[in-house]
């Protein structure tokens, strides 16, 4: 009887760790998107005002 609890209980604490580790790598993936995005814009909004003098 105990012996079939361990194998649960370790099977979702895997399942658990693979769901925090998809949202982390999902939010860093999202935050390098906007920052990367962020720079494209300001170099696209340099290049329009250096182009206007």
């Amino acid at each position: 009887m105990a012996f079939d609890l361990i194998p649960f209980i370790l099977n979702m604490v895997v399942i658990l760790i693979s769901i925090t580790g998809g949202v982390l790598l999902i939010g860093t993936l999202y935050r390098g998107y906007t920052l990367l995005g962020l720079l494209i814009a300001e170099k696209k909004n340099r290049d329009n005002t250096e182009k206007k003098i």
